[in-house]
């Protein structure tokens, strides 16, 4: 997975995962995943940043081989990513 630059790359991200999942019929996490991705409006990026990480450990913790191996490697790639900006952001205040 390539690293993202900004919460609007993780918005995209987050549609796509969310469109793969409905694909499949996971339409519960694919709800998760939809709901972490309104949050891109709300004007704060932190919730923004939160939700997504609930929801894609969720995504990860309840998918029972929904995801393919690369798509699951993904997703743990972006919560490291989501991780360390909330590591930032600690260090920085």
């Amino acid at each position: 997975m390539k690293r993202l630059s900004n919460n609007a790359e993780l918005y995209q991200y987050l549609l796509s995962l969310s469109k793969a999942l409905e694909e499949r019929n996971a339409k519960e996490l694919a709800e998760i995943v939809t709901h972490a991705s309104r949050m891109a409006v709300s004007n704060i990026s932190t919730e923004f940043l939160g939700e997504s990480r609930i929801a894609l450990r969720k995504l990860i913790n309840e998918e029972r081989g929904i995801l393919a191996s690369q798509e699951r490697g993904d997703v743990k790639d972006v919560l490291r990513q989501i991780d360390g900006a909330f590591d930032l952001r600690r260090y920085r205040a």
